[in-house]
Protein backbone atom coordinates (compact mmCIF):
# COMPACT_ATOMS: atom_id res chain seq x y z
CA UNK A 1 0.00 0.00 0.00
CA UNK A 2 1.42 2.95 -1.43
CA UNK A 3 0.98 6.55 0.99
CA UNK A 4 0.95 10.11 0.59
CA UNK A 5 3.01 12.01 3.68
CA UNK A 6 2.41 14.98 5.43
CA UNK A 7 2.06 17.95 2.65
CA UNK A 8 4.76 19.39 5.05
CA UNK A 9 7.26 16.90 3.75
CA UNK A 10 5.91 16.06 0.37
CA UNK A 11 8.87 18.20 -0.97
CA UNK A 12 11.61 15.90 0.87
CA UNK A 13 9.54 12.12 1.04
CA UNK A 14 7.49 10.90 -2.20
CA UNK A 15 5.73 8.57 -0.19
CA UNK A 16 5.41 5.27 2.15
CA UNK A 17 4.75 2.41 1.29
CA UNK A 18 3.59 -0.51 3.46
CA UNK A 19 4.29 -4.14 2.37
CA UNK A 20 3.25 -7.65 3.95
CA UNK A 21 4.38 -11.02 2.39
CA UNK A 22 3.44 -14.02 3.61
CA UNK A 23 5.04 -17.16 2.50
CA UNK A 24 5.81 -20.85 4.10
CA UNK A 25 8.43 -20.91 1.53
CA UNK A 26 11.71 -18.94 0.34
CA UNK A 27 11.26 -16.07 -2.22
CA UNK A 28 13.63 -14.36 -4.04
CA UNK A 29 13.74 -10.71 -4.57
CA UNK A 30 15.05 -7.98 -6.15
CA UNK A 31 15.31 -4.22 -6.05
CA UNK A 32 16.38 -1.65 -8.66
CA UNK A 33 17.29 1.53 -9.02
CA UNK A 34 14.03 4.44 -9.29
CA UNK A 35 16.28 7.15 -8.28
CA UNK A 36 15.35 7.13 -5.07
CA UNK A 37 17.09 6.52 -1.70
CA UNK A 38 14.87 5.23 1.45
CA UNK A 39 14.98 4.04 4.75
CA UNK A 40 13.14 0.24 5.52
CA UNK A 41 11.34 -0.09 9.01
CA UNK A 42 11.14 -4.40 9.54
CA UNK A 43 7.81 -4.64 11.40
CA UNK A 44 7.68 -8.52 11.16
CA UNK A 45 10.09 -11.34 9.73
CA UNK A 46 11.85 -14.94 10.18
CA UNK A 47 14.98 -14.64 7.35
CA UNK A 48 15.87 -11.01 5.47
CA UNK A 49 18.82 -11.55 4.01
CA UNK A 50 21.43 -10.36 1.30
CA UNK A 51 21.41 -12.72 -1.38
CA UNK A 52 25.17 -11.69 -2.48
CA UNK A 53 26.67 -12.75 1.32
CA UNK A 54 23.57 -13.98 3.08
CA UNK A 55 23.74 -11.84 5.58
CA UNK A 56 20.59 -10.75 7.64
CA UNK A 57 19.72 -7.36 7.01
CA UNK A 58 18.87 -4.76 10.28
CA UNK A 59 16.04 -4.20 11.49
CA UNK A 60 15.83 -0.84 10.22
CA UNK A 61 18.21 0.50 7.33
CA UNK A 62 18.97 3.14 5.11
CA UNK A 63 19.65 2.37 1.16
CA UNK A 64 21.83 4.52 -0.33
CA UNK A 65 21.21 5.04 -4.85
CA UNK A 66 21.43 1.50 -5.63
CA UNK A 67 24.62 1.07 -8.41
CA UNK A 68 22.98 -2.09 -9.68
CA UNK A 69 20.24 -4.27 -8.72
CA UNK A 70 20.20 -5.93 -5.27
CA UNK A 71 18.43 -9.30 -4.50
CA UNK A 72 16.88 -10.28 -1.12
CA UNK A 73 16.04 -13.98 0.35
CA UNK A 74 13.07 -13.64 2.38
CA UNK A 75 11.83 -16.88 4.26
CA UNK A 76 8.51 -16.91 5.77
CA UNK A 77 6.18 -13.70 6.60
CA UNK A 78 7.75 -10.06 6.32
CA UNK A 79 5.95 -7.33 7.23
CA UNK A 80 7.95 -4.04 6.33
CA UNK A 81 7.60 -0.04 5.98
CA UNK A 82 9.72 1.79 3.18
CA UNK A 83 10.33 5.76 3.30
CA UNK A 84 10.76 6.60 -0.14
CA UNK A 85 12.76 9.96 0.00
CA UNK A 86 12.83 12.61 -2.80
CA UNK A 87 16.00 12.09 -4.71
CA UNK A 88 17.63 14.58 -2.83
CA UNK A 89 15.30 13.70 0.57
CA UNK A 90 18.18 11.88 2.83
CA UNK A 91 20.55 14.90 2.03
CA UNK A 92 18.03 17.06 3.37
CA UNK A 93 17.08 15.47 6.59
CA UNK A 94 20.87 14.03 7.78
CA UNK A 95 23.49 16.21 5.03
CA UNK A 96 25.09 13.48 5.08
CA UNK A 97 26.78 13.42 1.17
CA UNK A 98 24.60 10.86 -0.71
CA UNK A 99 27.98 9.91 -2.33
CA UNK A 100 29.28 8.20 0.72
CA UNK A 101 25.67 6.02 1.00
CA UNK A 102 25.54 5.20 -3.01
CA UNK A 103 25.29 1.33 -3.43
CA UNK A 104 25.34 0.75 0.88
CA UNK A 105 22.68 -0.68 3.11
CA UNK A 106 23.63 0.89 6.08
CA UNK A 107 21.88 0.62 9.90
CA UNK A 108 19.25 3.12 10.25
CA UNK A 109 20.75 3.55 14.02
CA UNK A 110 24.13 4.93 12.14
CA UNK A 111 22.26 7.83 10.46
CA UNK A 112 19.28 8.16 12.50
CA UNK A 113 20.58 7.47 15.92
CA UNK A 114 18.78 5.28 18.60
CA UNK A 115 15.58 6.88 17.71
CA UNK A 116 14.64 4.77 15.07
CA UNK A 117 14.36 2.18 17.46
CA UNK A 118 11.81 4.18 19.43
CA UNK A 119 10.27 4.38 16.04
CA UNK A 120 10.31 0.80 15.07
CA UNK A 121 8.97 0.38 18.52
CA UNK A 122 5.75 2.53 17.88
CA UNK A 123 5.10 1.31 14.49
CA UNK A 124 5.37 -2.11 15.77
CA UNK A 125 2.31 -1.63 18.45
CA UNK A 126 0.54 0.36 16.00
CA UNK A 127 -2.70 -1.56 14.31
CA UNK A 128 -3.95 0.97 11.69
CA UNK A 129 -2.08 2.20 8.95
CA UNK A 130 -3.13 5.84 9.96
CA UNK A 131 -1.26 5.23 12.92
CA UNK A 132 1.82 4.56 11.36
CA UNK A 133 1.34 6.93 9.35
CA UNK A 134 1.10 9.67 11.61
CA UNK A 135 4.16 8.30 13.79
CA UNK A 136 6.33 8.52 10.52
CA UNK A 137 4.82 12.33 9.67
CA UNK A 138 5.66 13.21 13.53
CA UNK A 139 9.51 11.59 13.31
CA UNK A 140 10.51 13.47 9.92
CA UNK A 141 8.56 17.02 10.49
CA UNK A 142 11.06 16.65 14.00
CA UNK A 143 13.88 15.80 11.97
CA UNK A 144 13.25 18.79 9.01
CA UNK A 145 12.86 21.39 11.73
CA UNK A 146 16.54 20.15 13.23
CA UNK A 147 18.29 20.56 10.45
CA UNK A 148 18.56 23.93 8.27
CA UNK A 149 17.81 23.81 4.90
CA UNK A 150 20.89 23.19 2.67
CA UNK A 151 19.99 21.92 -0.56
CA UNK A 152 21.15 23.89 -3.32
CA UNK A 153 18.58 26.26 -4.70
CA UNK A 154 18.19 24.77 -8.18
CA UNK A 155 18.10 21.72 -6.95
CA UNK A 156 14.65 20.71 -6.59
CA UNK A 157 13.59 22.55 -9.61
CA UNK A 158 15.84 20.84 -11.68
CA UNK A 159 15.14 17.12 -10.41
CA UNK A 160 11.74 18.37 -11.38
CA UNK A 161 11.94 19.54 -15.01
CA UNK A 162 14.12 15.83 -15.69
CA UNK A 163 11.07 14.05 -14.68
CA UNK A 164 8.74 16.57 -16.57
CA UNK A 165 10.81 15.71 -19.50
CA UNK A 166 10.55 12.00 -18.86
CA UNK A 167 14.44 11.37 -18.87
CA UNK A 168 14.50 13.22 -22.45
CA UNK A 169 17.10 16.03 -21.54
CA UNK A 170 20.94 16.05 -21.93
CA UNK A 171 23.38 17.12 -18.95
CA UNK A 172 24.11 20.08 -21.04
CA UNK A 173 20.30 21.20 -21.36
CA UNK A 174 20.17 20.50 -17.86
CA UNK A 175 22.93 22.81 -16.44
CA UNK A 176 21.55 25.79 -18.86
CA UNK A 177 17.91 25.11 -17.40
CA UNK A 178 19.68 24.90 -13.89
CA UNK A 179 21.86 28.42 -14.77
CA UNK A 180 25.02 26.30 -13.36
CA UNK A 181 27.66 25.15 -14.85
CA UNK A 182 27.95 21.87 -15.69
CA UNK A 183 30.83 20.96 -13.03
CA UNK A 184 28.63 22.79 -10.12
CA UNK A 185 25.91 20.61 -11.76
CA UNK A 186 27.48 17.41 -11.25
CA UNK A 187 29.20 18.19 -8.66
CA UNK A 188 25.72 19.04 -6.88
CA UNK A 189 23.86 15.66 -7.69
CA UNK A 190 27.02 13.67 -6.49
CA UNK A 191 26.72 15.17 -3.03
CA UNK A 192 23.02 15.39 -2.43
CA UNK A 193 21.38 13.24 -4.81
CA UNK A 194 24.72 10.34 -5.10
CA UNK A 195 24.47 9.99 -8.59
CA UNK A 196 25.46 11.87 -11.83
CA UNK A 197 23.07 13.59 -13.97
CA UNK A 198 23.43 11.55 -16.22
CA UNK A 199 22.65 8.67 -14.30
CA UNK A 200 19.86 10.29 -13.00
CA UNK A 201 18.51 10.94 -16.15
CA UNK A 202 19.25 7.68 -17.72
CA UNK A 203 16.78 6.00 -14.63
CA UNK A 204 13.97 8.21 -15.14
CA UNK A 205 13.83 7.40 -18.65
CA UNK A 206 13.89 4.01 -18.27
CA UNK A 207 10.89 3.97 -15.70
CA UNK A 208 9.38 6.28 -18.34
CA UNK A 209 9.72 3.54 -20.36
CA UNK A 210 8.27 0.87 -17.93
CA UNK A 211 5.41 2.85 -17.30
CA UNK A 212 4.69 3.19 -21.14
CA UNK A 213 5.17 -1.04 -21.73
CA UNK A 214 2.46 -1.52 -18.41
CA UNK A 215 0.04 -0.20 -20.52
CA UNK A 216 1.17 -2.42 -23.87
CA UNK A 217 0.62 -6.15 -24.20
CA UNK A 218 1.97 -6.78 -27.23
CA UNK A 219 6.29 -7.45 -27.65
CA UNK A 220 5.69 -6.53 -31.23
CA UNK A 221 5.29 -2.44 -30.02
CA UNK A 222 9.20 -2.90 -27.91
CA UNK A 223 10.43 -0.69 -30.68
CA UNK A 224 7.86 1.76 -30.98
CA UNK A 225 7.85 2.16 -26.69
CA UNK A 226 11.45 2.56 -26.90
CA UNK A 227 11.66 5.25 -29.32
CA UNK A 228 8.52 7.50 -27.83
CA UNK A 229 10.70 7.09 -24.25
CA UNK A 230 14.11 8.34 -26.05
CA UNK A 231 16.07 5.61 -26.69
CA UNK A 232 18.31 5.58 -30.06
CA UNK A 233 16.58 1.71 -30.88
CA UNK A 234 15.77 -1.39 -29.09
CA UNK A 235 19.31 -2.78 -28.69
CA UNK A 236 20.08 0.79 -26.89
CA UNK A 237 16.98 0.18 -24.84
CA UNK A 238 17.80 -3.61 -23.68
CA UNK A 239 21.22 -2.46 -23.18
CA UNK A 240 20.61 0.03 -20.29
CA UNK A 241 17.56 -2.05 -19.14
CA UNK A 242 19.67 -4.97 -18.27
CA UNK A 243 22.07 -2.69 -16.80
CA UNK A 244 19.70 -1.29 -14.22
CA UNK A 245 17.41 -4.26 -13.89
CA UNK A 246 19.70 -7.26 -14.48
CA UNK A 247 16.73 -8.14 -16.95
CA UNK A 248 15.49 -8.20 -20.15
CA UNK A 249 12.30 -6.19 -21.03
CA UNK A 250 10.70 -10.02 -21.80
CA UNK A 251 11.77 -11.27 -18.93
CA UNK A 252 11.06 -8.19 -16.67
CA UNK A 253 7.60 -9.10 -17.69
CA UNK A 254 7.28 -12.31 -16.20
CA UNK A 255 8.38 -10.99 -12.62
CA UNK A 256 5.60 -10.35 -10.05
CA UNK A 257 6.38 -6.81 -9.19
CA UNK A 258 5.67 -5.46 -5.73
CA UNK A 259 6.51 -2.29 -7.13
CA UNK A 260 7.38 -1.22 -10.46
CA UNK A 261 11.22 -1.68 -9.20
CA UNK A 262 10.77 -4.33 -6.33
CA UNK A 263 9.98 -8.02 -7.62
CA UNK A 264 10.17 -11.05 -7.09
CA UNK A 265 11.18 -14.10 -9.42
Amino acid sequence: MQITPSPFLSNHIKHYLVLDIESDIQKNFRHFSNGHNGIVFTIKKTNFKVSSTNSILPNNYVFGQILKNQDFIIEGDLSIVIVLFQPFGLYRFTRIPSNQLRGKIVDASLIFDNEVFELNERLRSECTIDAIVENLNLFFLNRLNKNEDSLAPFLQNTVQHVLIKKGIVSVKQLSLYACTSERNLQRTFAVQIGISPKKFIQIVKLHSFLGLMSRKSSPDLLTGISLQAGFYDQAHLIREFKELTGLTPSAYKNTVPLAVNLITF
